[in-house]
């Protein structure tokens, strides 16, 4: 009689497994090997046996019709010593020998005995075995060549090397054909098309296993629901094609991964189901651990399964009532204590030592750290300084013989679904806390710790291993009585650019501490440039305004992150001064922009500038006060103290570089002599072998013009990759040059270093210009007439000088003795400043303009005070630089 089933898995062409309907459990299963019929057979999967020729394209071609797919099949004989039987299968109305033999991936068989059917079906069979062979079908094919090709080499699992297949394939889905399930959350498969014989077992999920029986013979001993877990499985995916997506890798060659199918994730089923749980340590392979997580929580809320003894674990009565909060780790004491601040209003700080966790400890002072001690700090402080943490108390203890706690506070702290303590002591970092068996304050994760640390144990980790790590050696230049070592460390520091570093305490808004790993220092560090104002000292005297609060927000954004610094300059106690960047901004630009800081010294750059503009806008903190129009008049005031009448009067200059209508770039009259010199020695040096050379902002080095393809001296303004924005000194223009057009002007030739640049940054003072782009492109237009015919020969007599070094003067035209400024204020295209309406002449020059409404005065006044900015700009390379 016939019977139904379904088709588990094609074991070759001949031979399929059928499974029955499950009934309170996982269902009967049967071997049926096709009678009539003989396909070509496989070689093993560990690759010591080769198939025989079109063994895999038959096996493949059964597989991929019949896999999944109800059937009926009558039995002929059955040999039980062999645990196989014999007969014929029909799927879909069809006889599946039939079609393997028609196809031309099976033999007929001659028939055994004289059973009429039989001897029957023989003759069809062998009728279509001929007609295959004719049309060259399947192993038939003639075509040269076609059977050695049909012959797969197998990668054995110990054939390769799984790092190497795991970072090769990183992220990117490997097609997989599923063979074998040893249990619920282990697959076995061929990757195709490589032919990788591979174990995957599954990312973040464990199954119940099988255990090898004692007796040698008897069947492996299950734990309970194995069975279930594995038939799960394979009902859905044993000869499947699937996606697998590699994600780890263990010392024995296999894989951690993530299967991927249409119909859903094949981990998170197991989960909800009751037939898998979370492991903590390989979760963190996995793409989307928080699924597993959910799915698990399903299965434990419903009680399902392996949960059906669940009971969820509770908190101590103290604990309770502080319950879970969410919070920022601000600092990481040691490997198992931390210091958390929570999203209150306003936000408090809590200590938290982590639950049933004992991490080795730092050494004070005069003591050693104990091995792994800082391996665990580090670990915690790389990975969670600064970032979102939520903290669930477990338990509360009293310090009777402390000083500063009355309690301490120790909880489970989870940074999304990964427990901290957890992957602490997977990786040997830490160790488990012994509870008794009726000491219920302990962590609610205590059975996922136990697990970790046996883990780690197995794998002789960190502190299970026999290895003791290498003792750290610091050398702490931010000691008083380590003053003249840092000086004598600063020129290296300084020369060897940016380095990565650590802060390792703050001291106020814009003083650190800051470890330099490389160099196995620590420096005091200052942030040049900017002023914070001071904190509270210990003796009792008061900070300034804001102090307490920049110090906070510098320790909030700063302490123990990884931040990048550039030492610049050293203060006579050996501080360290330069530039800090956290995340690759700026420190003192936050700062600066927040309001916490304001401008002070030489070192003060446009973006420093920019920053404390829009402080003083917003009257934010230390600018709550500011007044405008106050500020401009001391500013004026200051002007006019360093204000230098010109010690020749006039003299004549030669206009290099027009930036814009006022403002140029000009040679004295002995540059001449001067440019033929370094000229001269620029060709010679440029001639010489040169090693590469990677220049700094702000360097003079020597840079090829690629107009013309010489040599001159250049600063170095920006860098973006290997491209260079450099200012020629000697003429004011810029170009843009490649490293290999750069070479250093090194002591090997020190004139033309200290030599000065030959071009001055000349402006023509009392007057600006407007904001539009036609009045300016007129104005220009003006201004390059009058030094085109004079050859860029004008009598310049100095007004009064910048900090800076930029001079601002009166411009004379040799030929008509008439000033530049006198020129575009008579023709409307510049305006004087609010503060030199009294400038002798110009004034007159202007109501000219005003009367005859030309250009900037067409609709009368061309902007009252309060709109000034917006139609006039003192600097108009600035300007249209933030126009842009």
């Amino acid at each position: 009689a016939a019977s139904h089933a379904m088709v588990k898995a094609v074991l070759s062409a001949d031979t399929i497994i059928v499974m029955g309907q499950p009934v309170g459990g996982p269902p009967p299963e049967r071997q049926i090997t096709l009678a009539g019929i003989m396909g070509p057979r496989l070689g093993r999967r560990d690759g010591s046996t080769k198939d025989e020729p079109f063994a895999w394209p038959a096996r493949e071609f059964v597989r991929q019709k019949v896999v999944g797919k109800a059937v009926t099949f009558e039995l002929e004989e059955t040999a039980a010593a062999m645990n196989k039987s014999f007969g014929s299968v029909m799927v879909g109305g069809e006889n599946l020998a039939h079609a393997i033999v028609e196809a031309g991936w099976a033999k007929a068989k001659p028939p055994m005995g004289n059973n009429a059917s039989r001897v029957a079906d023989a003759e069809v069979l062998q009728r279509l075995e001929g007609e295959a062979q004719a049309a060259g079908r399947g192993m038939w094919n003639t075509k040269p060549g076609a059977a050695a090709e049909s012959v797969r080499t197998i990668i054995g699992q110990n054939q390769f090397d799984a790092k190497e297949v795991l970072d090769a394939t990183r992220g990117v889905p490997q097609a997989l054909i599923v063979e074998q399930f040893r249990d619920g959350s282990t697959v076995r498969g061929f990757m195709t098309p490589s032919n990788r014989w591979i174990t995957v077992f599954l990312s973040g999920v464990t199954c119940p296993g099988f255990k090898r029986a004692e007796a040698q013979g008897e069947p492996d001993v299950a734990e309970p629901f194995a069975h279930e877990a594995r038939y799960f499985v394979e009902s859905r995916l044993l000869n499947r094609d699937v996606h697998v997506l590699l994600e780890g890798v263990d010392k024995f060659n296999n894989f951690y991964g993530t299967i991927q199918h249409p119909a859903g994730n094949i981990s998170a089923e197991l989960l909800k189901v009751g037939l898998a749980k979370v492991v903590d340590w390989s979760a963190k392979f996995s793409k989307d651990p928080e699924l597993l997580y959910k799915s698990e929580r399903v299965a434990k809320e419903r009680r399902l399964r392996i949960w059906k003894d669940y009971v969820a674990p509770v908190r101590s009565a103290a604990a309770a009532a502080s319950s879970e909060f969410p919070g920022k780790v601000v600092e990481v004491i040691s490997g198992d204590f931390l210091v958390i601040k929570d999203f209150a209003v306003p936000p408090v700080e809590h200590r938290i030592a982590l639950s049933s966790v004992r991490a080795p400890k730092l050494g004070r002072r005069d003591e050693k750290d104990e091995p792994y001690a800082y391996e665990a700090r580090e670990f915690l402080r790389s990975r969670l300084i600064g970032r979102k943490v939520t903290v669930g108390i477990d338990y509360i203890r009293p310090l009777p013989n402390s000083t500063s706690e009355t309690e301490r506070v120790f909880a489970s702290v989870l940074e999304g679904h990964n427990n901290v303590a957890v992957a602490l002591i997977a990786n040997g970092l830490a160790t488990a806390m012994k509870h008794r068996g009726d000491d219920q304050d302990r962590s609610l994760y205590y059975d996922d710790i136990l697990q970790a640390e046996a883990a780690a144990a197995r794998d002789k980790k960190g502190v299970h291993s026999e290895v003791t790590p290498p003792p750290r050696h610091v050398n702490d230049l931010s000691q008083s009585s380590a003053q003249a070592q840092a000086k004598q460390m600063f020129t290296m520091l300084q020369r060897a650019g940016r380095h990565q570093g650590v802060v390792q305490h703050v001291v106020n808004g814009a003083r650190f501490k800051v470890l330099i790993p490389r160099q196995s220092v620590i420096v005091s560090f200052a942030l040049s440039g900017i002023r914070c104002p001071t904190t509270g000292r210990r003796d009792g005297e008061p900070g300034e305004s804001y102090g307490e609060e920049a110090y906070l927000f510098t320790r909030d954004k700063c302490l123990q992150h990884d931040v990048e610094i550039e030492i610049t300059g050293q203060d006579r106690i050996g501080t360290m001064i330069g530039k800090l960047w956290l995340h690759k901004r700026d420190h003192a630009v936050t700062l600066l922009t927040e309001g916490y800081a304001r401008m002070s010294g030489r070192d003060a750059s446009s973006e420093l500038e920019e920053a404390e503009l829009q402080a003083q806008a917003k009257r934010l903190r230390t600018w709550e006060n500011y007044d405008a129009e106050l500020d401009a008049m001391r500013a004026a005031e200051a002007v006019a103290e360093i204000e230098i009448a010109s010690a020749s009067g006039e003299e004549e200059v030669t206009v290099v570089e027009m930036v814009d209508p006022i403002l140029f770039y000009v040679q004295a009259a002995s540059a001449p002599k001067q440019l033929d010199y370094v000229g001269g020695r620029l060709a010679e040096m440029s001639k010489a072998p040169q090693a590469s050379f990677r220049p700094k902002v702000g360097d003079i080095v020597a840079a090829k013009f690629s107009q013309d393809g010489e040599w001159y001296r250049a600063r170095v303004d920006d860098r973006k990759g290997d491209e260079y924005r450099v200012m020629f000194v000697d003429y004011g223009n810029s170009d843009k040059c490649a490293s290999a057009d750069l070479l250093p002007l090194g002591s090997n030739v020190p004139s033309l270093a200290s030599c000065p640049a030959q071009a001055t940054e000349y402006k023509l003072a009392h007057i600006k210009l407007p904001r539009d782009e036609d009045l300016l492109y007129e104005a220009s237009g003006m201004i390059q007439d009058v030094l085109g015919a004079n050859g860029g020969k004008v009598r310049a007599k100095v007004e009064y000088r910048e900090r800076s070094g930029r001079h601002h003067v009166t411009m004379i035209d040799p030929s008509s003795g008439e000033s530049l400024s006198a020129v575009l204020l008579r023709n409307g295209l510049a305006k004087l400043e609010r503060r030199k309406q009294d400038v002798e002449g110009l004034k007159d020059e202007q109501e000219k303009a005003k009367r005859a409404h030309l250009n900037i005065w067409r609709y009368g006044d061309a902007a009252d005070s309060d709109d000034e900015d917006k139609f006039f700009a003192q600097d108009v390379a600035k300007a249209k630089a933030a126009k842009k």
